[in-house]
């Protein structure tokens, strides 16, 4: 049985998983079906099992609970379900959310007094970005000190190494801080400019 770090980490991979099963491989992942208590995931004495499409994956408690306390949302030290390219790949997705969440944000006057769902919809934008850096630093994980890109062996998914394919510096130590400092900017940006709301 496999085990994820987190249920985030478990929802990406069979979100991967999925689309390396439709054609054109390397399609663009579309969300995981949702979780649902009782039924697709359930509490055994140490974790939960995830009975996803793609088969069951083991979520430990601790290993939940440790992302959780520490805002890791996809665990905590190096992913050994999906490789650096595919966190490259789902950063890049989250990034073109995050893009269109905050361009309809935007499009919305701030309201006058507090209002719970502007807060919900800026939250979001936020989490958009913040999961785009989280999956670059995810990446950055597979890269031995020094190297200048993340070696082959370290992409073992048919869609990792599609992608990887269709984009040589994909996981280049360069693109990859370029990345990350893009999408810790425009995080940073957006909080700056949205700090008076409260």
């Amino acid at each position: 049985m496999l085990i994820a770090r987190s249920l985030w980490e478990a929802e990406v991979y069979v979100a991967l998983k999925l689309a390396e099963a439709e054609p054109p491989a390397g399609a663009e992942p579309r969300p995981a079906p949702p979780l649902e208590p009782g039924r697709s995931i359930t509490e055994g004495p140490d974790a939960w099992v995830y009975a996803s499409p793609v088969g069951e994956l083991t979520v430990p408690y601790e290993s939940e609970r440790s992302s959780s306390l520490t805002g890791a949302h996809f665990g905590l030290g190096r992913s050994r379900l999906i490789d650096a390219a595919e966190w490259v790949k789902i950063a890049h997705l989250y990034g073109e959310r995050a893009v269109e969440d905050q361009m309809h944000f935007a499009a919305e006057p701030p309201p006058e007094g507090d209002d719970p769902e502007y807060r919900k919809r800026r939250h979001y934008v936020e989490l958009g970005w913040e999961l785009a850096a989280e999956a670059i630093v995810q990446a950055m994980q597979f890269l031995p000190e020094g190297a200048d890109k993340v070696p082959d062996t370290e992409i073992w998914s048919e869609f990792g190494a599609t992608s990887v394919a269709n984009d040589p510096h994909l996981v280049t130590r360069a693109r990859l801080e370029e990345d990350l400092e893009y999408y810790r900017g425009v995080l940073q940006d957006f909080r700056d400019l949205h700090s008076a709301e409260g």
